[in-house]
Protein backbone atom coordinates (compact mmCIF):
# COMPACT_ATOMS: atom_id res chain seq x y z
CA UNK A 1 0.00 0.00 0.00
CA UNK A 2 1.41 3.38 -1.03
CA UNK A 3 1.93 6.22 1.42
CA UNK A 4 -0.86 8.25 -0.21
CA UNK A 5 -3.36 5.43 0.35
CA UNK A 6 -2.26 5.11 3.97
CA UNK A 7 -2.85 8.82 4.54
CA UNK A 8 -6.20 8.60 2.74
CA UNK A 9 -7.45 5.77 4.93
CA UNK A 10 -6.08 7.47 8.03
CA UNK A 11 -7.97 10.67 7.24
CA UNK A 12 -11.14 8.73 6.49
CA UNK A 13 -10.84 6.97 9.84
CA UNK A 14 -10.16 10.14 11.78
CA UNK A 15 -12.57 12.52 10.02
CA UNK A 16 -15.25 10.70 8.02
CA UNK A 17 -16.04 7.75 10.30
CA UNK A 18 -16.83 9.92 13.39
CA UNK A 19 -19.04 12.16 11.21
CA UNK A 20 -20.98 9.14 9.95
CA UNK A 21 -21.31 7.83 13.51
CA UNK A 22 -22.65 11.23 14.63
CA UNK A 23 -25.19 11.19 11.80
CA UNK A 24 -26.32 7.70 12.83
CA UNK A 25 -26.89 8.89 16.41
CA UNK A 26 -28.74 12.00 15.20
CA UNK A 27 -31.17 9.97 13.07
CA UNK A 28 -31.89 7.25 15.63
CA UNK A 29 -35.12 7.46 17.61
CA UNK A 30 -33.25 6.28 20.69
CA UNK A 31 -29.55 5.47 20.53
CA UNK A 32 -29.35 4.05 24.05
CA UNK A 33 -30.08 0.51 22.90
CA UNK A 34 -28.02 0.82 19.70
CA UNK A 35 -28.15 2.37 16.22
CA UNK A 36 -31.70 2.63 14.80
CA UNK A 37 -33.04 0.25 17.46
CA UNK A 38 -36.15 2.39 17.79
CA UNK A 39 -36.22 3.23 14.10
CA UNK A 40 -35.05 6.06 11.85
CA UNK A 41 -36.16 9.66 12.40
CA UNK A 42 -35.39 13.19 11.29
CA UNK A 43 -37.10 14.74 14.29
CA UNK A 44 -33.82 15.30 16.12
CA UNK A 45 -32.38 16.99 13.04
CA UNK A 46 -35.36 19.34 12.79
CA UNK A 47 -35.24 20.21 16.49
CA UNK A 48 -31.45 20.63 16.38
CA UNK A 49 -31.69 23.11 13.49
CA UNK A 50 -34.38 25.06 15.31
CA UNK A 51 -32.30 25.35 18.48
CA UNK A 52 -28.96 25.99 16.80
CA UNK A 53 -30.02 28.46 14.08
CA UNK A 54 -29.84 31.64 16.24
CA UNK A 55 -26.34 30.79 17.47
CA UNK A 56 -25.18 29.90 13.95
CA UNK A 57 -26.24 33.37 12.80
CA UNK A 58 -24.42 34.98 15.73
CA UNK A 59 -21.25 32.99 15.04
CA UNK A 60 -21.46 33.85 11.33
CA UNK A 61 -21.75 37.59 12.05
CA UNK A 62 -18.81 37.43 14.45
CA UNK A 63 -16.79 35.37 11.95
CA UNK A 64 -17.36 37.85 9.12
CA UNK A 65 -16.41 40.77 11.38
CA UNK A 66 -13.27 38.96 12.56
CA UNK A 67 -12.24 38.12 8.98
CA UNK A 68 -12.71 41.76 7.93
CA UNK A 69 -10.74 43.09 10.91
CA UNK A 70 -7.97 40.59 10.23
CA UNK A 71 -7.60 41.84 6.66
CA UNK A 72 -7.72 45.51 7.65
CA UNK A 73 -5.23 45.08 10.50
CA UNK A 74 -3.28 42.04 9.32
CA UNK A 75 -2.81 43.21 5.72
CA UNK A 76 -0.69 46.29 6.52
CA UNK A 77 1.03 44.43 9.36
CA UNK A 78 1.92 41.56 7.04
CA UNK A 79 3.23 44.02 4.41
CA UNK A 80 5.38 45.75 7.04
CA UNK A 81 6.70 42.46 8.41
CA UNK A 82 7.49 41.19 4.91
CA UNK A 83 9.17 44.33 3.60
CA UNK A 84 10.94 45.77 6.65
CA UNK A 85 14.21 44.49 8.06
CA UNK A 86 13.97 46.58 11.23
CA UNK A 87 14.16 45.03 14.67
CA UNK A 88 10.79 46.58 15.52
CA UNK A 89 9.06 44.88 12.59
CA UNK A 90 10.49 41.50 13.54
CA UNK A 91 9.54 42.03 17.18
CA UNK A 92 5.95 42.92 16.25
CA UNK A 93 5.76 39.86 14.00
CA UNK A 94 6.94 37.60 16.81
CA UNK A 95 4.53 39.18 19.31
CA UNK A 96 1.62 38.62 16.93
CA UNK A 97 2.29 34.87 16.98
CA UNK A 98 2.46 34.60 20.79
CA UNK A 99 -1.27 33.69 21.13
CA UNK A 100 -0.53 30.42 19.30
CA UNK A 101 1.44 29.25 22.34
CA UNK A 102 -0.98 30.57 24.97
CA UNK A 103 -4.08 28.57 26.03
CA UNK A 104 -7.38 30.19 25.13
CA UNK A 105 -8.44 30.31 28.77
CA UNK A 106 -5.34 32.34 29.64
CA UNK A 107 -6.09 34.81 26.83
CA UNK A 108 -9.69 35.06 28.04
CA UNK A 109 -8.73 35.74 31.65
CA UNK A 110 -6.25 38.41 30.56
CA UNK A 111 -8.81 40.14 28.34
CA UNK A 112 -11.55 40.05 30.96
CA UNK A 113 -9.20 41.38 33.62
CA UNK A 114 -8.07 44.23 31.37
CA UNK A 115 -11.15 45.18 29.34
CA UNK A 116 -14.09 43.86 31.36
CA UNK A 117 -16.21 46.90 30.47
CA UNK A 118 -16.23 45.79 26.80
CA UNK A 119 -17.72 42.38 27.53
CA UNK A 120 -21.46 43.23 27.53
CA UNK A 121 -21.26 44.95 24.12
CA UNK A 122 -19.58 41.99 22.41
CA UNK A 123 -16.48 43.99 21.51
CA UNK A 124 -14.35 41.89 23.84
CA UNK A 125 -15.42 38.77 21.96
CA UNK A 126 -14.28 40.33 18.67
CA UNK A 127 -10.96 41.38 20.21
CA UNK A 128 -10.40 37.89 21.60
CA UNK A 129 -11.12 36.22 18.27
CA UNK A 130 -8.88 38.66 16.39
CA UNK A 131 -6.04 38.00 18.82
CA UNK A 132 -6.52 34.26 18.27
CA UNK A 133 -6.82 34.36 14.46
CA UNK A 134 -4.38 37.12 13.51
CA UNK A 135 -1.31 34.80 13.49
CA UNK A 136 -2.97 32.65 10.82
CA UNK A 137 -3.66 35.73 8.69
CA UNK A 138 -0.02 36.76 8.91
CA UNK A 139 1.10 33.22 8.08
CA UNK A 140 -0.95 33.33 4.87
CA UNK A 141 0.03 36.84 3.75
CA UNK A 142 3.65 37.40 4.79
CA UNK A 143 5.27 34.78 2.49
CA UNK A 144 3.36 36.08 -0.55
CA UNK A 145 4.14 39.72 0.20
CA UNK A 146 7.81 38.85 0.68
CA UNK A 147 8.08 37.50 -2.89
CA UNK A 148 10.98 39.01 -4.83
CA UNK A 149 9.00 38.69 -8.05
CA UNK A 150 6.12 40.72 -6.58
CA UNK A 151 8.58 43.40 -5.49
CA UNK A 152 10.02 43.54 -9.02
CA UNK A 153 6.55 43.94 -10.56
CA UNK A 154 5.72 46.73 -8.12
CA UNK A 155 8.96 48.55 -8.90
CA UNK A 156 8.30 48.29 -12.64
CA UNK A 157 4.81 49.74 -12.15
CA UNK A 158 6.20 52.64 -10.11
CA UNK A 159 8.95 53.29 -12.68
CA UNK A 160 6.29 53.56 -15.39
CA UNK A 161 4.55 56.32 -13.46
CA UNK A 162 1.89 54.39 -11.53
CA UNK A 163 0.90 55.94 -8.22
CA UNK A 164 1.34 53.94 -5.03
CA UNK A 165 -2.44 53.44 -4.76
CA UNK A 166 -2.70 52.20 -8.35
CA UNK A 167 0.27 49.90 -7.82
CA UNK A 168 -1.43 48.35 -4.79
CA UNK A 169 -4.78 47.95 -6.58
CA UNK A 170 -3.44 46.62 -9.88
CA UNK A 171 -0.34 44.68 -8.81
CA UNK A 172 -0.18 43.86 -5.09
CA UNK A 173 -3.78 42.88 -4.39
CA UNK A 174 -4.28 40.73 -7.55
CA UNK A 175 -0.96 38.99 -6.85
CA UNK A 176 -2.01 38.24 -3.25
CA UNK A 177 -5.69 37.57 -3.98
CA UNK A 178 -5.51 33.82 -3.35
CA UNK A 179 -3.66 34.40 -0.06
CA UNK A 180 -6.13 37.13 0.93
CA UNK A 181 -9.15 34.88 0.36
CA UNK A 182 -7.37 32.04 2.15
CA UNK A 183 -6.61 34.28 5.13
CA UNK A 184 -10.21 35.52 5.27
CA UNK A 185 -11.68 32.01 5.01
CA UNK A 186 -9.30 30.66 7.65
CA UNK A 187 -10.04 33.55 10.01
CA UNK A 188 -13.77 33.02 9.57
CA UNK A 189 -13.58 29.26 10.15
CA UNK A 190 -11.36 29.58 13.23
CA UNK A 191 -13.58 32.27 14.73
CA UNK A 192 -16.73 30.31 13.89
CA UNK A 193 -15.50 27.24 15.76
CA UNK A 194 -13.60 28.92 18.62
CA UNK A 195 -14.87 27.70 21.99
CA UNK A 196 -12.45 28.63 24.79
CA UNK A 197 -12.42 32.39 24.24
CA UNK A 198 -16.13 32.44 23.39
CA UNK A 199 -17.02 30.49 26.53
CA UNK A 200 -15.26 32.85 28.93
CA UNK A 201 -15.44 36.20 27.13
CA UNK A 202 -18.84 36.18 25.46
CA UNK A 203 -21.92 37.34 27.35
CA UNK A 204 -23.98 34.22 28.27
CA UNK A 205 -27.21 35.81 27.04
CA UNK A 206 -26.00 35.71 23.42
CA UNK A 207 -24.08 32.42 22.99
CA UNK A 208 -22.11 31.36 19.94
CA UNK A 209 -22.63 28.03 18.19
CA UNK A 210 -19.74 26.16 19.92
CA UNK A 211 -21.15 27.12 23.33
CA UNK A 212 -24.61 25.92 22.25
CA UNK A 213 -23.08 22.56 21.26
CA UNK A 214 -21.30 22.31 24.60
CA UNK A 215 -24.53 23.08 26.42
CA UNK A 216 -26.40 20.48 24.37
CA UNK A 217 -23.91 17.72 25.24
CA UNK A 218 -24.04 18.74 28.89
CA UNK A 219 -27.77 19.09 29.43
CA UNK A 220 -29.68 17.46 26.54
CA UNK A 221 -30.01 14.07 24.88
CA UNK A 222 -27.13 12.65 22.88
CA UNK A 223 -29.33 12.37 19.77
CA UNK A 224 -30.17 16.08 19.86
CA UNK A 225 -26.58 17.10 20.56
CA UNK A 226 -25.43 14.96 17.64
CA UNK A 227 -28.02 16.53 15.34
CA UNK A 228 -26.82 20.00 16.33
CA UNK A 229 -23.25 18.90 15.63
CA UNK A 230 -24.22 17.77 12.13
CA UNK A 231 -25.83 21.14 11.37
CA UNK A 232 -22.74 22.92 12.69
CA UNK A 233 -20.52 20.90 10.33
CA UNK A 234 -22.88 21.49 7.39
CA UNK A 235 -22.80 25.24 8.03
CA UNK A 236 -19.01 25.19 7.61
CA UNK A 237 -18.96 23.20 4.36
CA UNK A 238 -18.93 26.32 2.10
CA UNK A 239 -15.81 27.59 3.86
CA UNK A 240 -14.14 24.18 3.55
CA UNK A 241 -15.01 24.17 -0.16
CA UNK A 242 -13.33 27.57 -0.57
CA UNK A 243 -10.20 26.34 1.21
CA UNK A 244 -10.04 23.19 -0.94
CA UNK A 245 -10.45 25.26 -4.12
CA UNK A 246 -7.69 27.60 -2.95
CA UNK A 247 -5.34 24.70 -2.27
CA UNK A 248 -5.98 23.45 -5.81
CA UNK A 249 -5.38 26.95 -7.16
CA UNK A 250 -2.10 27.26 -5.24
CA UNK A 251 -1.02 23.87 -6.56
CA UNK A 252 -1.79 24.91 -10.14
CA UNK A 253 0.14 28.14 -9.68
CA UNK A 254 3.15 26.26 -8.34
CA UNK A 255 3.17 24.01 -11.42
CA UNK A 256 2.82 26.87 -13.89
Amino acid sequence: MTASRVWLWLMLGVVLVPMIATLVVATSVSFIAGPFTGGFTLDWMALGLQLLSPTLLHSAVVGVAVAAINLVVGGPLAWWSARSNSVTARAVGYLATVPLAVPGIAISVALIGTYAQLRPSGLLLLIGHVVFTLPFTLAALVPVLASDRLDECEQVALSLGASRARQVLTITIPWCLVAIVQAAAMSYALSYGEFNISFFVNAPANPTAPFALFDAYQTRRLELASAMSIWFIVSLLPVFAVLVALRARIHERSLS
